[in-house]
């Protein structure tokens, strides 16, 4: 049988930064310095709950911008590597790591806006979630880091072999 793949929509994740959140998730393969973390809220159809996460980047301009200064106008582009938790309404623990980029000042009327994109990863131990252990997921959204908010569209890529349901 041939297996298909196609994305869905998973999630949209409103996030805030909040550097008094405790994050604890593995440095091992984590690329980049810290620039912050947070929390905010996770609502699909399939996952609903609350998000705690750490952000790490490589020759990131946010840096610049968390110290008050005007980051060189070259510094546009740097490699993202967040990672973090979902706790879902129903009491289940989804951690997910990122991959990706982070792109500031696409449009130049609003040169703190950043557009993101990443390849995620999930797991869990959670039996009600165990499909998410083989899909991987891509989000996109913006940052604003004036106002250190956060939203992502999340997707996941199933695979189903034909006579499978959707």
């Amino acid at each position: 049988m041939k297996a298909e793949s196609k994305l869905e929509q998973l999630f949209i994740a409103e996030l805030q930064y909040n550097d008094q959140v405790d994050v604890k998730i593995s440095m091992d393969g984590r690329t980049g310095d810290l620039i912050g973390r947070g929390d905010g809220v996770v609502k699909g159809e399939r996952i609903n709950g609350t998000m705690t996460w750490a952000y790490y980047a490589e020759s990131c301009a946010y840096l610049w911008v968390k110290q008050g200064q005007e980051p060189p106008p070259d510094l546009r582009l740097c490699k993202t590597n967040p990672g973090g938790f979902i706790k879902t309404n129903d009491g289940a623990e989804i951690r997910f790591d990122a991959r990706g980029y982070g792109f500031r000042g696409a449009d130049a009327s609003r040169p703190h806006i950043w557009r993101l994109t990443s390849a995620l990863q999930f797991q869990t131990q959670d039996k009600r979630y165990d499909w998410l252990n083989t899909a991987l997921g891509v989000w996109e959204g913006e940052f604003d880091e004036i106002a250190g908010k956060a939203t992502y569209r999340t997707l996941i890529q199933l695979h189903r072999g034909k006579g499978d349901a959707s």
